[in-house]
């Protein structure tokens, strides 16, 4: 079906245009989408009008069908709920006189929730007309209400996380240049930026170039950890109908309490630039897309300005360098739908049409954009490929541990005194990472737990601090290292409510294609409200376990297949939490 209506698209709306971008112009003009501009886009292309409808509803901003003269987002994500998200929720309900955490106002406010925006380390965090804030301060939600409703200005600071550097003689590659101003081309380039996509075009091959990202033993920073050189050789060797091939850039970092990418993309743009041109070099990808989340107006503004530079100074388009090698590169940005963190989804999304999960084999790397062969990488991975072709990949092997073999950015809550990025060697203990870079737990709270790598990586207890940042290592221990977004819990946090709260997220997140995911977490959320009005009986944690069970061998993807991840880790590691709740 996807086909045939990226076919029409393509005939109606012109080659590589698609309703999705279409509906996403309409909605950054006027803010919504009515039922009557649904259906004159549909007659106006001789497209469906189901179609044009279930693509726009798909998507949470997209789905906006009633005009609001202010737009509030309220971030609920687990790094925000820590930091005092239920005091904000309560006051902004009252204050801007809405019944729930969406819906507009009689004033014109839409208010309504989002799960995170980058900003963990100075929580919690909201959404103005666009704009991030931090709440952290005191009065300040009587000021986003004063801006709606008087017109007063906003006066909120909009915070940036701290930087932590690694200590002298510890390997810096990730944020080598965070710490200078790269926005620029000139200053990038001042800097040795796009040095090693030089040397790589008039000195290597690209099967070399894959040669050295396969030394290296680089494994993919969003999630499942697999091999990029073995990525980058097999889109490189599939076969493609029409010759295309493309390289895909996840910038939807949407797993609360990580924000890794953002700072990549915000601090060191042409650093990312330059890894997805060595990846396309190496693949013979002719287009590079960044998918970006529309939650980072930041790095929209900044990758964009980085992409026109580079375009303009001939390191994009025909004949880069003066060489054989031609590629472009574009922005598409997320329209607010966590699923689209799923690669095949991702691409759906890319593709116009509704982003719903496909089923793998084949894999995006044989046929994965408009069926041709698509390497996608997330911004941390790309990152890396500069230093490994400049350095070679031998030298990035020697750093690491084990199988995991590189650096890792880290990024942590307002729950330790030193919330912020951290670039450190993988095998990296969590409690050298918690209580020696971070310097432990902050406003002298006691430590319970720590989950790492979103909503879908495990809870762990302090007994399991010593656990390695290594994939390995993780998954023995139940976990997930994912992006390596880490989410420290406290004595005043309710492990319990977290989890009511990751299952909840799971049902509103879900793409709805299978049942064990799609049914499943909202059944497991009514058996949290069991447990938590009723009693946490055996008979309630039994079914709890056969429901994550379901999930998790049932699910098309990982959303539904690890949710039960930090639900069995809860179940497992902190029974005392539960006990509280038997009556």
């Amino acid at each position: 079906m996807s086909s045939n209506l990226i076919a029409l698209q393509n005939k109606f709306l012109g080659h590589g245009q698609t309703v999705y971008d279409a509906l996403s112009r309409l909605h950054e003009a006027q803010g919504f989408i009515s039922d009557d501009d649904i259906l004159k886009l549909a007659r106006d292309h001789n497209l469906p009008p189901a179609h044009v409808r279930s693509t726009a509803k798909f998507y949470e901003n997209l789905a906006h069908d009633k005009p609001a003269k202010h737009v509030v987002k309220l971030c609920n994500g687990e790094a925000c709920r820590c930091a005092g998200y239920e005091e904000k929720y309560r006051a902004f309900c009252a204050q801007l006189g809405v019944d729930g955490a969406h819906g507009v106002s009689s004033k014109g406010v839409r208010f309504e929730h989002v799960t995170c925006l980058g900003l963990c380390g100075s929580g919690p965090n909201a959404m103005v007309n666009g704009v991030p804030v931090s709440l952290a301060s005191n009065g300040t939600v009587e000021k986003v209400v004063a801006h709606v409703h008087k017109g007063d200005k906003l006066g909120i600071e909009e915070k940036s996380n701290a930087l932590y550097f690694p200590a002298s003689g510890k390997p810096c590659i990730l944020m080598r240049y965070m710490n200078k101003d790269v926005l620029t081309l000139e200053k990038a380039r001042a800097a040795g930026i796009y040095r090693s996509f030089e040397k790589a075009l008039k000195s290597m091959s690209p099967e070399q170039v894959r040669e050295q990202v396969k030394k290296s033993g680089l494994r993919g920073r969003g999630g499942a950890g697999f091999p990029t050189g073995l990525k980058l050789e097999t889109v490189a060797n599939a076969e493609s109908e029409d010759g295309r091939r493309f390289v895909v850039i996840n910038a939807d970092e949407g797993d609360a309490g990580t924000y890794q990418d953002k700072e990549c993309l915000e601090r060191d743009p042409h650093t990312q630039l330059e890894g997805a041109l060595l990846a396309a070099y190496a693949t013979g990808a002719k287009e590079i897309i960044f998918y970006i989340r529309f939650e980072y107006p930041n790095a929209h503004r900044i990758m964009g300005k980085a992409i026109e530079e580079a375009r303009n100074a001939g390191l994009l388009g025909e004949n880069i360098l003066g060489l054989s090698f031609s590629c472009s590169a574009r922005i598409v940005k997320g329209q607010g739908a966590y699923i689209c963190g799923e690669e095949t989804s991702l691409l759906r999304s890319i593709e116009g049409v509704p982003a719903i999960v496909s089923f793998k084999p084949p894999f995006p790397a044989q046929k994965g954009l408009y069926g041709c062969p698509t390497a996608v990488n997330n911004v941390e991975t790309l990152h890396n490929l500069p230093w490994i072709i400049e350095h070679g990949g031998d030298a990035y092997a020697k750093i690491g541990y084990e199988r995991s073999r590189g650096t890792k950015l880290v990024s942590l809550n307002t729950r330790v005194k030193k919330p912020g990025l951290y670039e450190v060697g993988l095998g990296t203990t969590l409690r050298e990472i918690i209580f020696n870079l971070a310097g432990g737990m902050a406003d002298g709270h006691t430590f319970k737990a720590v989950q790492v790598g979103g909503p879908l990586g495990g809870i762990f207890p302090e007994k399991l601090l010593d656990t390695p940042l290594d994939f390995e290592a993780f998954t023995k221990a139940k976990g997930l290292l994912g992006h390596g977004g880490i989410v420290v819990y406290s004595d005043k946090d309710d492990l319990v409510k977290i989890g009511r709260w990751l299952m909840e997220f799971c049902a509103i997140e879900s793409c709805g294609k299978c049942f064990p995911c799609r049914i499943g977490a909202v059944r497991g959320t009514e058996l949290f409200d069991q447990m938590m009005e009723g009693g946490a009986t055996e008979q309630r944690l039994s079914l709890m376990r056969e429901l994550c069970e379901t999930m998790e061998f049932g699910s098309l993807c990982a959303l539904g297949g690890a949710i039960p991840t930090p639900i069995k880790c809860l179940m497992d590691y902190f029974p005392q939490e539960f006990a509280r709740y038997k009556k």
